[in-house]
């Protein structure tokens, strides 16, 4: 006979199961090449739809990835900004529930004609 303790956890199973494996399945992408900015600002857009990317974590990081120097989040319009600290060369990491994430290189240049517009995909 079972015991109600299990009754209850494999009622509770059967009934979050849906929940639990309908999440997305997310996939790192790593941006090839070093994109050339003017600064660590700019927006960010997520899907097809290229809609703005609200509350999106902007991580600068270590040039091996796993320290974290500042982070940010976007603006209801997608807008974020990060201290440059000094050098030129900085490694972003961009991410938030339901979009891959996405390591990106960005070279700082005065002669950059532009501030940052990255794009995010939706996870599937």
């Amino acid at each position: 006979m079972m015991k109600s303790s299990n009754w209850f956890s494999c009622l509770a199973i059967l009934l979050f199961w849906p929940v639990w494996s309908a999440q997305a399945q997310t996939q790192l992408v790593v941006q090839e090449g070093v994109i050339v900015s003017q600064s660590l600002s700019g927006h960010v857009h997520i899907g097809l739809e290229k809609a703005a990317g609200k509350g999106v974590t902007v991580e600068l990081c270590s040039a091996d990835w796993k320290t974290v120097l500042a982070s940010a989040k976007t603006d209801d319009k997608g807008y974020f900004s990060v201290e440059k600290p000094a050098g030129n060369l900085f490694h972003l990491r961009l991410s938030s529930t339901g979009v891959n994430p996405l390591l990106v290189q960005v070279r700082i240049s005065k002669n950059a004609g532009h501030d940052l517009s990255i794009h995010l995909s939706i996870a599937t």
